[in-house]
């Protein structure tokens, strides 16, 4: 009798496959060892849990170096937030990084470095929060009138430091001393920004056009919702330290700005306000600000 042997050549095959299936599906049992991560503070000695006032800050030092692959990717994780994303691709990196401490009774700290096969090594760290015994001093400039880049009258550019507006040719050969631009844009409308922003080149062209800088200097911005006359009440820095913002959140424009807004804005690591008392036209129109910021 002819015996039908299909049906175990069949059942033989089905099950070779079945394995050479799961052999490919089967992960790496080896994906490496993990990056290592050393976090100091900026005299070389280890990071541990401290306390400081609102508005202090601390510098820290994250070093990782990949084992066996390179790292990818960085992060500074507050209190489950990310505030810092960086990508990269390397054996090993070096950054240093301003921590400023805000308002939330306990902060919570994450640094998180990856290599490329997803491999991760954590370092966790809190600060506390110490009552603030004194505020400091600010600096107040006000009705600061800044033209956009149409104005042939009014300047665009201001210092923070000296108060001093600029035009374009002024600004261009006092580059380290500009911090904010103040510029009409068809999306953004009326903007407040710094010369790192990504700003249209044809607003501010020519030879001394902000494509030609070597010193651009970035402000970065968040929106507030205080009253004007809380702004007007404040005659120390804390109002400023109520609103502070780790810088990498920040903003770089200050967009469709109108009458009554408010912006905390942060540069070298120090703070500060401007209130928006008036806005008028727009390419060639004015914008009337005042502004607090904290003492250096």
């Amino acid at each position: 009798m002819k015996k039908n042997t299909r049906p175990f050549i069949f059942l033989i095959f089905l099950a070779g496959l079945m394995f050479s299936m799961m052999m490919s599906c089967t992960p790496d049992e080896n994906p490496g060892l993990p990056p290592v991560l050393k976090v100091t503070f900026a005299d070389s000695t280890s990071v541990s849990d401290t306390s400081i006032e609102a508005g202090q800050s601390i510098d820290i030092i994250v070093e990782g170096l990949g084992n066996e692959n390179n790292i990818t990717y960085f992060s500074l994780i507050r209190n489950g937030v990310h505030v810092l994303d960086s990508g990269l691709n390397a054996p090993g990196f070096v950054s240093r990084r301003t921590i400023v401490r805000g308002t939330d009774s306990i902060e919570n700290y994450t640094v998180l470095i990856r290599d490329r096969n997803f491999n991760e090594t954590t370092f966790d760290f809190s600060i506390g929060l110490k009552p603030t015994l004194v505020y400091g001093g600010i600096r107040h400039w006000a009705h600061v009138v800044l033209g956009a880049q149409s104005n042939s009258v009014t300047g665009s550019f201001f210092d923070l430091f000296s108060g001093q507006i600029f035009s374009l040719a002024q600004a261009f050969v006092n580059q380290d001393s500009v911090q904010l631009v103040y510029f009409y844009d068809a999306v953004d409308l009326n903007t407040i920004a710094s010369p790192n922003a990504n700003i249209d080149t044809s607003y501010f062209g020519g030879s001394s056009g902000l494509a030609n800088w070597t010193v651009k200097n970035e402000v970065r911005y968040i929106q507030i919702f205080n009253t004007e006359q809380e702004f007007s009440d404040c005659q120390n820095d804390s109002l400023i330290i109520a609103n502070i913002f780790p810088y990498a959140t920040g903003k770089r424009k200050a967009k469709v700005l109108q009458p009554g807004h408010m912006y905390e804005f942060s540069f070298a690591g120090l703070y500060g306000i401007f209130y928006v008392h008036n806005v008028i036209g727009t390419d060639a129109g004015t914008i009337d600000i005042s502004i607090k910021m904290q003492q250096p």
